[in-house]
């Protein structure tokens, strides 16, 4: 037999040998999900949450896995790598370091034995943290009240750490309309236009800090929220669901009640003087 027949016959042999078992770790795999926040906290460790399932023979298990994560640093000098065991068909939360202010890739997969998942690289930007402030409309909706709380050494308002409002008005089902932008401000009182106190719509104020953080009073990262609800105040409140349905059944059992009120007022009247 020629050299090059036995060498043909050899791989043929080993192809031959190795096929069922490729065949069978075909059906051995691992599906890999998460969620990481575009934006985290300079200085403050970073949550990420990740959900894994491992297949095999095509069939999930609750098997666990090693969970592999992997930081480094785009724009800053930054490297960091961890594996944490983390079990099958359950979403986790984990905390990592934390960073310093940058533009970070997070790389993330699991593995178990031979089989690993696919590579999940997600970018995130880590900032200072947002500057704390006190933001309400007044009972009748017609001033809306905003304070810095950032104080300086000597217990005043920083003026180093400023704000910008946005103030729109929104009449559903219409989209909201920009009428009024204040910048530069750390303490102010805001009068409502009469227009938009009178529309029965809807005021609407965004707050943003110095660094950007949008709403950041009702904001909720540990849910992935990096930006909050803004303050809202209803003018027409009274003419909306549920209000609205119930408001002539009040009126109507409110007007019976008086009615009944002053009959009661007018026999005890004429008894006490009978």
């Amino acid at each position: 037999m020629k050299k090059e027949e036995k060498v043909f016959f050899s791989l043929l042999l080993l192809i031959i040998l190795f096929l069922p078992s490729s065949l069978a770790s075909g059906g051995n795999y691992i599906i890999i999900r998460a969620n990481v926040n575009p934006l985290y906290i300079a200085h403050e460790p970073v949550q990420i949450q990740a959900f894994i399932l491992v297949f095999r023979n095509g069939k999930p298990t609750d098997e666990s896995a090693t969970l592999h994560i992997e930081i480094k640093g785009i724009n800053v000098n930054y490297s960091y790598s961890e594996d944490i065991t983390i079990p099958g068909g359950r979403r986790k939360t984990y905390s990592l370091p934390a960073l310093a202010e940058g533009h970070y890739r997070i790389t993330i997969f699991a593995r178990k034995g031979g089989v690993s998942s696919q590579k999940m690289a997600f970018e995130c930007g880590v900032t200072k943290a947002p500057v704390p402030y006190d933001a309400h409309f007044s009972p009748d909706g017609r001033k809306f009240y905003f304070k810095s709380l950032k104080l300086n050494e000597t217990g005043q308002i920083d003026s180093n750490y400023t704000f910008t409002l946005k103030i729109y008005s929104w009449i559903p089902p219409d989209e909201a309309t920009l009428i009024r932008t204040i910048e530069n401000v750390t303490e102010i009182t805001v009068t409502m236009p009469p227009q938009l106190v009178h529309s029965g719509g809807i005021a609407i104020v965004e707050v943003r800090d110095c660094y950007g953080w949008l709403n950041s009073a009702t904001m909720d990262l540990s849910s992935f929220n990096f930006a909050g609800v803004p303050c809202m105040y209803d003018y027409g409140w009274h003419a909306r669901e549920p209000f609205w349905s119930r408001r002539l059944p009040l009126l109507a059992a409110s007007i019976v009640l008086v009615l009944l009120a002053i009959i009661l007022i007018f026999f005890m009247a004429r008894w006490y003087h009978g």
